[in-house]
């Protein structure tokens, strides 16, 4: 007698996934080759110019400058334990917000670290920074 072969019978429950690994594949070939591998160094941000009108040049704001890694306060040297000790002398976290405003003047190729620390220190002193950038020269 012949046998017939027993036919495996696909129940509705499997899902057939034989050219899953295929297809996997060859999307993964795809994102490979469309993928952009270039580092982002750096973003480009153009800082708004302001005027000054006659209101606010009479206001007496806080000028924290830093060049070459040097700190000065209204145009004194300060070292870092120096400027914090004067910031927290100045009370700013007690003053209305506009007495608040600490303006911080950077030639824009000062240490990551120094222009953090600075930027930090006026923050925790009670400060509301404005950044004024200039290429050497205030604006």
């Amino acid at each position: 007698m012949h046998k017939r072969a027993k036919k495996k019978l696909l129940t509705q429950d499997a899902i057939p996934t034989t050219s899953l690994a295929d297809m996997m594949f060859l999307l993964l070939i795809f994102f490979i080759m469309t993928t952009s591998l270039a580092r982002v160094t750096g973003f480009d941000s153009e800082m708004p110019s302001g005027t000054k009108n006659k209101a606010m040049e009479n206001e007496q704001n806080v000028t924290v400058g830093l060049q070459g890694g040097k700190i000065t306060i209204q145009d004194r040297p300060k070292t870092l334990a120096e400027a914090e000790k004067d910031l927290k002398a100045m009370q700013l976290d007690k003053r209305p917000e506009k007495g608040r405003i600490v303006v911080l003047t950077s030639t824009g190729k000062e240490a990551y670290d120094d222009y953090f620390r600075v930027l930090s220190l006026i923050q925790a002193c009670g400060g509301v920074v404005a950044i004024e950038s200039g290429e050497g020269e205030k604006k």
